[in-house]
């Protein structure tokens, strides 16, 4: 029994481990396997390993065309991994090639070799943007009739139509000896002839069998349906060698793109097609790139050879190019040459000379090209050349600047006189300062020197100009003093306004928005600079003041006085005009809401009465006020320092509280209801609220305790009895800063009477009972109390010492 069970256990690993291998791989020649004998675990194990090691969709794909799987049955292997799990696509495969009809609607685009987006700002090889380029994929367009070129070869579909007197169509396949049977005349071979040359042969076989073909009442047409593929082979300095499986139509472009194209050291300029032994192609993938011709994109065949040599001169151009890059030159060619490659200069280019770097077979040299010899000069393999900038300097520059339309910079030409560029300027502003203008001229050893002219004399605008030379024309609000006035007060937009002759002070007034709500034409006083102070007398007047009385009416020119540069205007406030003074009241009254003070003197008192009185469940203990903080003020830096070095309140939390635009008032409101206007019926202010909240039964412990809650009020009860009732205060409280707060915001805390004994706070309804936490201790720092004790020693040593000499 236990052979038998090891028996079953051996045969079942064996099952396993070959199951294994026959899923994990799969044949390396693939030209015979058919889609269906792979099977779906097979298909899936073989996806998943490839996404493991990082490859995607199209490079899964290329996989099994370089293995030499038919076109056909790739399609099919498409379809079905279309069902697995997604594979990432950012690059798909560039060995695809066409689908098995001419009907379809033909392959993706071939993206498989993409090393990314081509950037032309970068420097790289001029010629990687071919293989780099997504949108690039010289893939064959497969619903362009066929070529009558077109060479037909084994397994090759064909369609045979004849139509006329005689009506048949029959399918037709190329097989691999070349010949396709027909229908009557038997096989016929076909092998290598063109469409055209085919189509002769079977319409005069079949003129035999149909009569109406030679008096042409009948027609032939041959078609292909569906074309084969050809095997090639990419040899040489490309990025992807090896054999591949491409579209009958397929040509050198395409055979390039879906290997990579040329690697670093590649040739673009130099590829080989080679066929049956001999070179039939030479490529120049620059004629394609600057020109847009393909005459080196021929056809390929089945074992053609393209073969990519490596580059024999390479160049590099940077600055002021088109393109900057990597450039490949053929033999006879020049830096012009080269140039014209990378698009030319910028417009900035200094095209005088250009400079490159050379490698010799020691070290490097500097290679210097003027403009004449870059028709001739051919560059080696290696160089470097960088295009600079032009010299940020003027041949004929003049400029002008100031008080006329037109400043800027102008041409210098013979003659030129200041009176001639003005000219050029569109003359002078109506604000323009004539009596002195200063041209600035560049010596030759770029020194400024200064020269005044006088704009209404004939030397000064007969005066010639100079390369460089910058006239500066000033305007007459240049050279004097911007004036202002002020206005400050009962005005809708008080400030600085600019001064003007004639300015009155009504204008001033309507300018700044006319007079506020809140103002009086009373009292204006007109703060107006001395010019005669006497320095020695420190009681002598440094200003005029001129009183005004009159009333709002600005459209009356009564009492309407011109000002004068820096007056300062103030307008006062009418003392008898007061804004409303509103409050609220909220909570447990008749009739809470928001109310007007009848006066400045009412009291938290008469706004109960006003509204309505309390009701029978208003807690009066606990009411509170909450009023504005105004610490507009107060300086809170000033705040911050103290609680700093006084409070020991290095978190801010002092000048936190003075910053919160509201603060809660305690009241006595039980005292102020049986003693209205008593010292504790506090005035009210303007945005006061007084909050009555409804009683509030309940007594909470919170902190330190075992178990916070909230009980009903007890009167009998006493602080210790209702921390017992939370289970008792725990091993980390602070028992001596035990406190309270109340509901009309009052706090209260433990109080230490005689020695031990402590006074609690008493409790009522809605007390609110905390429990804080002990300060951590601090460790004993035995480096001060090393300190301490030597400083004791030396004490004691001292006072010993005076002893003995006093003795």
């Amino acid at each position: 029994m236990k052979i038998s069970n090891t028996i079953k256990f051996v045969c079942t690993v064996f099952f396993v481990l070959l199951t294994f291998v026959v899923v994990a791989q799969l044949p390396a020649n693939m030209s015979r396997v058919k889609s269906a004998d792979i099977s779906d675990a097979q298909l899936q194990d073989f996806v998943q390993k490839a996404q493991a090691a990082g490859q995607t969709e199209s490079q899964i794909i290329q996989e099994f065309t370089r293995r030499g799987m038919p076109v056909a049955e790739i399609n099919n292997i498409r379809a079905r991994m279309s069902s697995f799990t997604p594979i990432s696509s950012s690059a798909t495969s560039g060995n695809q090639t066409q689908g098995p009809s001419r009907t379809q609607e033909g392959q993706k685009s071939i993206k498989g070799n993409n090393v990314g987006i081509y950037n032309y700002n970068e420097k790289t090889i001029f010629g990687t943007e071919l293989f780099s380029n997504p949108s690039l994929s010289f893939e064959p367009d497969l619903r362009i009739p066929t070529p009558k070129n077109y060479v037909l070869g084994p397994d090759d579909q064909l369609l045979l139509d004849v139509y006329g007197i005689n009506i048949s169509q029959q399918n037709l396949k190329v097989n691999s000896e070349g010949n396709v049977y027909l229908k009557y005349a038997g096989p016929i071979q076909v092998n290598g002839l063109t469409i055209e040359e085919a189509s002769r042969l079977i319409t005069q076989r079949l003129s035999k069998y149909y009569p109406a073909i030679t008096n042409k009442q009948t027609s032939v047409q041959l078609s292909v349906t569906s074309i084969r593929s050809i095997k090639i082979m990419v040899i040489g300095a490309v990025k992807k060698p090896g054999t591949y499986s491409l579209s009958s139509l397929a040509t050198l472009f395409n055979a390039l793109y879906v290997s990579g194209g040329p690697t670093e050291n590649g040739s673009f300029r130099n590829i080989e097609l080679i066929r049956n032994n001999k070179k039939i192609q030479n490529a120049d993938l620059y004629e394609f790139l600057l020109n847009g011709t393909q005459k080196s994109n021929v056809r390929l065949m089945d074992n053609d050879i393209v073969k990519i040599p490596f580059v024999q001169t390479k160049i590099a151009l940077t600055g002021e190019i088109n393109r900057e890059g990597y450039f490949e030159l053929q033999s006879g060619e020049t830096l012009n040459d080269a140039i014209g490659f990378a698009g030319g200069f910028k417009s900035e280019a200094y095209k005088a000379r250009i400079t490159g770097i050379r490698n010799t077979d020691f070290d490097r040299k500097v290679v210097d090209v003027i403009k004449d010899s870059f028709n001739v000069f051919e560059p080696q393999n290696g160089d470097e050349y960088e295009i600079g900038s032009i010299i940020e300097k003027y041949q004929n520059r003049i400029s002008v600047e100031g008080a006329v339309y037109k400043p800027g910079n102008y041409s210098l030409e013979n003659g030129l006189t200041v009176e001639k560029l003005l000219q050029k300027a569109a003359g002078l502003k109506e604000d323009a300062f004539t009596g002195r203008a200063i041209i600035v001229r560049t010596k030759n050893d770029l020194t400024k020197e200064y020269l005044s002219i006088d704009l209404l004399t004939d030397s000064g605008k007969n005066t010639l100009l100079q390369k460089d030379d910058v006239i500066e024309v000033s305007s007459i609000f240049d050279i004097k003093d911007e004036f202002t006035v002020s206005i400050n007060g009962a005005v809708r937009k008080p400030g600085v306004v600019p001064y003007e002759e004639n300015l009155s002070l009504k204008s001033l007034i309507l300018m700044s928005g006319g007079f506020a709500e809140n103002a009086t034409g009373k009292g204006i006083e007109i703060s107006r600079r001395k010019r005669d102070v006497d320095v020695n007398n420190p009681k002598s007047p440094i200003v005029e003041i001129i009183r005004i009385d009159d009333d709002k009416n600005l459209s009356q020119i009564s009492a309407d006085v011109f000002l004068k540069p820096f007056d300062v205007v103030n307008i006062k406030t009418d003392p008898y005009y007061k804004a409303q003074i509103t409050v609220s009241i909220k909570g447990e009254v008749l009739n809470p809401g928001e109310y007007t003070l009848t006066s400045r003197a009412e009291k938290i008192s008469d706004l109960i009465k006003r509204s309505g009185d309390l009701l029978y469940t208003a807690n009066i203990e606990g009411a509170k006020l909450v009023r504005r903080n105004y610490y507009g003020n107060i300086d809170l830096d000033v705040v911050e320092k103290i609680a700093e070095s006084s409070a020991k309140d290095s978190s801010g939390i002092i000048a936190q509280q003075e910053r919160k635009p509201y603060r809660e008032v305690s009241i006595a409101l039980t005292k102020i209801i049986n003693n209205p206007g008593s010292k504790d019926d506090i005035l009210l202010e303007e945005g006061d609220q007084i909050i009555i909240p409804a009683f509030d039964n309940m007594v909470s412990i919170a902190g330190e305790v075992f178990k916070p809650l909230s009980i009903s009020y007890d009167e009998t009860k006493n602080l210790r009895q209702y921390l017992y009732d939370a289970g008792g205060i725990t091993k980390s409280a602070n028992k001596k800063r035990v406190f309270v707060v109340y509901p009309n915001g009052k706090a209260a805390t433990t109080k230490t009477v005689f020695l031990f004994f402590r006074k609690y706070p008493e409790i009522t309804a809605g007390t609110k009972i905390f429990v804080p936490k002990e300060p951590e201790k601090k460790g004993t720092d035995y480096a001060k109390a090393g300190i301490i004790m030597a400083g004791f020693s030396a004490i004691i040593t001292t006072m010993a010492l005076v002893y003995q000499i006093t003795r």
